[in-house]
């Protein structure tokens, strides 16, 4: 029986797809393309996930579980013919709400938006509570990934916001992790011996398919404020998001460089100005309020950010506005202290109102291609991998000038110890079906529409996989791992043979997301897309 007719036999065939156009756009990323898959598939209930997996294990073919697809490390692409990829888009039910208790378990197809919206007529959320994808990016997909923003500075990632998870195995067993692995335990905590939970947090989807996480739940803040400060150069900018960070400050801290923040202002327009003041508005309790607001970021306009080197911004949380100002002071007088000049908050303020806005920035403001890299540092070696950045693009400065590949710089600190580094890469370049897909209709029809520049892709993936080098030899960590960073390479020995051991116990015949990272070859390779 071939793998179609398998699966035939264990879903509507609403559920399955096949179609070229399908296959086509599910087996590519933001930035490359994986082998063709056999099939699409979107379960909608445990169960079904359960018999979808014991059966393809049984059958030796490859599954890979992709969340809302905003991957760009070649997470969820196949590195084997014929594999079956797992959609979790139909398992986007709220499970259970339990207020007196103060957690919500989620399908893991759940949006962060979904969840968001779901929780703010309660007047909570999660701690960490999204991406800036999160009106696609899923619950599973963050854990999986283990994602960061919304609540970061505070609160660390997705990963730390979390209790427990239900597992689906590569035998199709169901593993409940926390408190909720006891005969008569219900998904309260996160600990009952051994962290569990932890193993599957930043996986990849190696070791199981997540089809349901508890999360807990906190009061939604009370007060927010917002600060924004230019530099003239990135080492006074990172030390001071540095002691902001360290004093806990911000609940959201980053920062732009010159190139990046003029990206920022082309991207959106006057017309996404006012729909996002509008959110503004809504937010403020007092007619007075809303007006001076309102007055401030109209004033303030896009230009005020034309001369602006180096930039960032804040947003301060608290019970009470007295709370939250008060951060916000210490903020500047940090900001003073390292020769920041204040700014108009308008960015933080706008980010703020709409937090899970469209997902268009997966291209540059004029139409290129985009790339993101990361690397995650202690604070004290942030100066250092800035400068090993700029010494890898000298070494690619003439591929760079011939395919006319442009960089910027996101920079942000996760909880009080982490400086987040994220290079960008923008050239110009024809876009694939998923960037077509992702955009906004209207958004689409503004872009320029580049034609294939041949040798461009591989002149990005060149530097990439040097940055890639650079960061495991520097010992920085990452996020969304996937099959792009050096995961497999750069553990100690004792880490890896403990790593490999437990693939073994999971996924003994290698069917889940196989090489993902690293784990089967330690030379994956994307595919030019």
């Amino acid at each position: 029986m071939s793998i179609t007719q398998t699966l035939q036999g264990l879903l509507p065939a609403s559920s399955i797809a096949v179609d070229p156009e399908t296959i086509a756009l599910y087996s590519q990323d933001v930035f490359g393309r994986g082998c063709p898959l056999a099939a699409v598939v979107r379960p909608s209930s445990v169960e079904e996930i359960q018999a979808l997996v014991k059966s393809c294990g049984e059958q030796g073919v490859a599954m890979i579980t992709r969340g809302g697809g905003m991957s760009y490390t070649a997470g969820y692409l196949a590195t084997e013919q014929n594999s079956v990829l797992i959609d979790m888009a139909q398992m986007n039910k709220i499970v259970d709400l339990n207020i007196e208790d103060g957690f919500v378990t989620v399908e893991a197809g759940v949006t962060w938006s979904q969840l968001h919206e779901t929780l703010k007529p309660h007047n909570l959320r999660t701690p960490f509570w999204g991406t800036l994808s999160g009106s696609c990016a899923t619950v599973g997909g963050g854990l999986s990934q283990n994602g960061v923003f919304w609540g970061s500075g505070y609160n660390g990632s997705a990963g730390d916001s979390l209790l427990s998870l239900a597992v689906v195995t590569a035998d199709g067993e169901l593993l409940h992790t926390g408190a909720a692995s006891q005969k008569a335990g219900t998904p309260f905590m996160r600990h009952f011996g051994p962290d569990l939970t932890g193993l599957f947090v930043g996986d990849c989807g190696a070791l199981g398919v997540k089809v349901t996480a508890t999360l807990p739940l906190v009061p939604m803040a009370g007060a927010r404020a917002y600060t924004s400060h230019a530099f003239s150069d990135a080492a006074a900018m990172m030390s001071a998001m540095a002691e902001v960070s360290r004093q806990a400050l911000a609940s959201e801290c980053f920062g732009f460089d010159p190139y990046l923040q003029q990206q920022r202002m082309k991207r959106a327009s006057l017309s996404a100005d006012v729909v996002q003041l509008s959110g503004v508005m809504k937010g403020k309790s007092s007619f007075l309020a809303k007006i001076i607001s309102g007055v401030k970021i109209a004033f303030a306009g896009r230009r005020f950010m034309d001369e602006v080197k180096w930039s960032f911004s804040t947003i301060s949380e608290g019970r009470t506005q007295t709370e939250a100002d008060f951060q916000a002071q210490v903020i500047r007088s940090i900001c003073k202290r390292h020769d920041g000049n204040v700014l108009a908050d308008s960015i933080p303020r706008l980010l703020s109102a709409n937090p899970f806005g469209p997902v268009n920035n997966m291209v540059g403001a004029e139409g290129e291609r985009w790339l993101p890299i990361h690397a995650l540092v202690p604070h004290s070696k942030a100066h250092q991998t800035i400068a090993l950045i700029k010494k890898t693009y000298a070494r690619h400065q003439d591929s760079m000038a011939t395919y006319a590949i442009k960089t910027g710089f996101l920079i942000a600190t996760v909880s009080q110890q982490i400086t987040l580094i994220e290079p960008v890469f923008f050239w110009p370049d024809a876009l694939d079906k998923l960037h077509e897909h992702g955009l906004e209709p209207e958004h689409l029809k503004r872009l320029n529409r580049f034609e294939a520049v041949p040798g461009a892709w591989d002149a990005v993936n060149a530097i990439k996989t040097e940055l890639a080098d650079v960061f495991m030899a520097l010992g920085a960590s990452h996020y969304q791992l996937g099959k792009a960073y050096r995961y497999y390479e750069g553990l100690k020995p004792e880490a890896l043979a403990t790593m490999l051991q437990l693939k073994a116990v999971f996924d003994p015949d290698g069917i889940l997301n196989p090489n993902v990272l690293g784990l089967g070859s330690s030379n994956v390779e994307l595919d030019n897309a």
